[in-house]
């Protein structure tokens, strides 16, 4: 990666880490559609072991507040969403997936403002679980599906089941695409310089919180989602 290219991913990175830090959301809707414009390569692979990370460090972090039940159903569900992911992508593999991609960012965004209302039933985890695992296996964004499951969820259960949904998520999604082909070393090198943005983004975290409600950091994200989707539309 040239060393303008890292810059900026790293600035990606460390805001999208920022933001998931202080609110709970937004490092994959945020990151992913940009980094798939500054390189495809990004996405889905690299971008999963930055999310991993960070998700892994929030959670740890709030570890007390985890619904293991919640957490439990969902990643049932995303483990069969990622194997299914996997398959589709290797049967897409060599194709142009930008609108592809594009498509679900936007239909992910618009679901999300439609305030879709569901309960968390048994069956709502499993099938919200198994359409972020098929959603984040194909562009690396496991969130909108879960995360419209669990939107009335009090926001420090939300946010910590939420991170540690999407770090046992993201190493399943991963596992699935080492094992359709598709995530080697050349994306696990690439997913290490992603890392670097990370820990910028966790000290920033605590600031930006106190600067931030969670309306405004939603809204940001799903704006800066929707236009970098219309930008992979028209590139």
């Amino acid at each position: 990666m040239v060393a303008a290219s890292f810059v900026l991913c790293l600035l990606i990175v460390a805001s999208g880490s920022a933001l998931q830090a202080a609110t709970g959301m937004g490092m994959a809707l945020f990151a992913a559609p940009l980094l798939a414009l500054l390189d495809p390569a990004l996405v889905p692979g690299p971008a999963l072991c930055a999310v991993m990370v960070l998700s892994a460090a929030v959670a740890w972090r709030e570890r007390l507040a985890v619904d293991r039940r919640v957490l439990g159903l969902g990643l049932l569900g995303l483990a069969a969403g990622s194997a299914l992911g996997a398959a589709v992508l290797v049967l897409l593999v060599g194709l142009d997936l930008y609108r592809l991609f594009a498509a679900l960012i936007l239909g992910a965004v618009s679901l999300s403002l439609a305030g879709l209302q569901i309960r968390a039933t048994r069956l709502a985890l499993l099938l919200g679980g198994t359409a972020s695992g098929i959603l984040g296996t194909l562009c690396g964004v496991q969130g909108p599906p879960i995360a419209l499951v669990l939107q009335h969820e009090p926001p420090e259960r939300l946010r910590a089941t939420l991170c540690a949904f999407f770090a046992a998520g993201s190493l399943i999604s991963l596992a699935a695409l080492a094992l359709g082909g598709v995530f080697g070393l050349t994306q696990a090198k690439l997913g290490l310089e992603l890392l670097a943005g990370v820990p910028f983004g966790l000290a920033v975290a605590p600031f930006l919180a106190r600067h931030i409600d969670r309306r405004r950091a939603r809204y940001a994200v799903l704006t800066i989602s929707t236009l970098s989707a219309l930008a992979l539309l028209l590139r």
